[in-house]
């Protein structure tokens, strides 16, 4: 099972559409992990995905663009930021955090996709 929801998380990331956190949602769902365990084989993840799209990127000449250099300094701060509070916070708590937040994006989604529906229909009823 943890080799599914691996190659699941893996091809999501390739995609661009969040498959770390889908490894650690699966992972602790079907009690494969524990939370430092299943954040410890999505950093891998992440990193493993993120070199093999940087190469690609880099290969399609893709990746030059001033935007990306500029976010890399917040980049940066965030993951020293990040690193520094790890050390502050237990497992139970980044567990309940990490739940919230994912509820948090789970509510945003769908509330978002409702009124993109919402508008859809008034746009497909005003060119009747």
């Amino acid at each position: 099972m943890i080799y599914f929801i691996a190659c699941l998380s893996s091809f999501l990331s390739g995609m661009g559409i969040g498959g770390g956190s889908s490894f650690i949602i699966l992972s602790l769902l079907f009690e494969l992990l524990n939370i430092d365990q299943a954040r410890t084989y999505n950093l891998i993840l992440f990193i493993s995905v993120g070199i093999f799209i940087i190469f690609k990127n880099l290969k399609n000449k893709k990746i030059f663009d001033k935007k990306y250099f500029k976010s890399l300094f917040f980049i940066i701060i965030g993951c020293i930021l990040g690193m520094i509070l790890n050390k502050y916070i237990n497992s139970e708590q980044i567990k309940k955090f990490f739940y919230m937040f994912m509820l948090i994006i789970g509510i945003y989604e769908i509330i978002t996709s409702l009124i993109n529906i919402k508008n859809e229909n008034n746009n497909y009823k005003k060119g009747e």
